[in-house]
């Protein structure tokens, strides 16, 4: 009988300590995910931020280019985050020729989707 009492008084001497480290172990993950979170969310505030200042850039150039009585325009494509520069004829108003042009633009936007299908973590 003092075996069997010593064996299981081992035992619940042995499991206590995993209890703990199982609740320090579970704070540290909840932990861990509170700040992904908080980075997450402060990435995404910064890309806004930063596709704002673009947008303003933009609107900044092509007051000076008005200013400046010429026909080039800038814009930004949102979808490859590039900017792009329209060269347009005076008197209509026709695009003349777009940097990059268009069919590279459509290019680097599927190469993105792709390389996004292939390496980008979902969740």
């Amino acid at each position: 009988m003092d075996i069997l009492s010593a064996t299981s008084k081992q035992a619940q001497a042995q499991s206590a300590p995993v209890k703990v480290e199982s609740t320090a172990t579970v704070r540290s993950v909840e932990t861990t995910h509170e700040t992904a979170k908080t980075a997450k969310e402060q990435n995404e505030q910064s890309a806004e931020e930063i596709k704002k200042q673009l947008n303003d850039t933009v609107e900044k150039l092509n007051r000076n280019m008005e200013a400046l009585d010429t026909n080039i325009k800038f814009g930004f494509n949102d979808k490859i985050s590039m900017m792009f520069v329209n060269v347009m004829e005076r008197s209509t108003g026709k695009l003349i020729r777009k940097i990059p042009s268009e069919e590279a633009m459509s290019l680097s936007e599927k190469m993105q989707e792709i390389i996004g299908t292939i390496f980008d973590k979902k969740g």
